[in-house]
């Protein structure tokens, strides 16, 4: 079976890299330079102070004469349109596409383009660091992935993506309501991503200071009282699980990827993210002034990176 990854930056390459070592042929879309470096290059995966290469994986920038069982969308969030419209006519009619994107409007993007019962939406844990255009550095365990439909569908209508992860060693579990587990990975990664980018500092210097801390679990309570005014099937124990994750199983050097990306000057997913938190809450009339602040400190950084992109 063949499976398409469009997007090589950190996930794009995890995931190729280990779908084609479990054996699966694999058709990597990627930029360009990307795909030219690639003749000459296999992409690396390191972990743990080892390097392995991966050669038997497909480079490409083009989809053209492309057709695959199952694809899987690797790019940032504001991507998911122009990847969703390109790899349509590159897969096959029953295939089902995963988006992977933190924040909670990737699959409704992808299903403008290809019919909803197809698209699968997912919540990914993973540390995955593009090193170099064809490296990446994995931090902590394996990938575990969370899988639901937004139409409803059943399990088994997944099986063409969720077994090759499965296979490929990446713990994958199924939910029956990925809006709430969405919802809920994005108080995490809007809370202690949007607080470490506006204060640039990681997890560990966040902890360490009670008033950081506060700040934290105030923004993950804002984003929860938002998905709940919209709908989100939430409690007060994954408030308490996302706090729990923050405070004892991030390693102390942990950032957020926007947080990465905001520093650098690099366009991030700060609309995606902590954008799509506020504008919702002002529809639903929540309050939410961590965030607020966070997006209106952080905003003019955003418009900056992408003038100079």
């Amino acid at each position: 079976m063949t499976l398409l990854v469009y997007g090589a930056g950190g996930l794009g390459l995890y995931f190729a890299a280990r779908l084609a070592q479990s054996g699966h042929e694999v058709i990597l879309k990627a930029r360009r330079d990307t795909s030219r470096q690639s003749m000459h290059e296999p992409i690396r995966i390191s972990k743990d102070g080892s390097t392995e290469e991966v050669h038997n994986i497909h480079v490409v920038d083009s989809l053209e004469g492309v057709r695959a069982q199952g694809a899987i969308i690797t790019t940032k969030a504001w991507q998911v349109d122009d990847a969703a419209r390109d790899l349509s006519a590159a897969i096959t009619n029953d295939a089902p596409i995963l988006t992977t994107q933190n924040g909670i409007d990737a699959p409704t993007r992808a299903a403008r383009f290809v019919s909803s019962d197809r698209v699968f939406a997912s919540t990914v844990v993973v540390i995955a660091e593009r090193t170099g255009p064809l490296n990446v550095r994995v931090v902590g365990p394996e990938a575990s992935i969370t899988v639901g439909s937004i139409a409803n569908r059943p399990p088994s209508d997944a099986n063409r993506i969720t077994r090759p992860l499965a296979a490929a060693g990446i713990s994958t579990d199924w939910t029956d309501d990925i809006v709430a587990a969405l919802w809920k990975k994005l108080a995490l990664i809007c809370s202690y991503g949007g607080v470490g980018a506006a204060l640039d500092r990681n997890v560990g210097e966040s902890r360490a200071d009670a008033r950081i801390c506060g700040l934290v679990e105030t923004a993950m309570s804002e984003v929860f009282s938002v998905a709940i005014a919209e709908g989100a099937s939430l409690s007060e124990s994954d408030l308490a699980d996302d706090m729990d994750i923050f405070l004892h199983r991030f390693s102390p050097q942990t950032t957020s990827s926007m947080h990465r990306d905001l520093v650098a000057g690099r366009p991030s997913e700060l609309e995606d993210q902590v954008g799509a938190v506020v504008h919702r809450a002002k529809s639903s009339r929540v309050a939410t002034p961590v965030l607020d602040f966070i997006y209106a400190s952080m905003a003019p950084c955003e418009a900056s990176a992408r003038r100079n992109a």
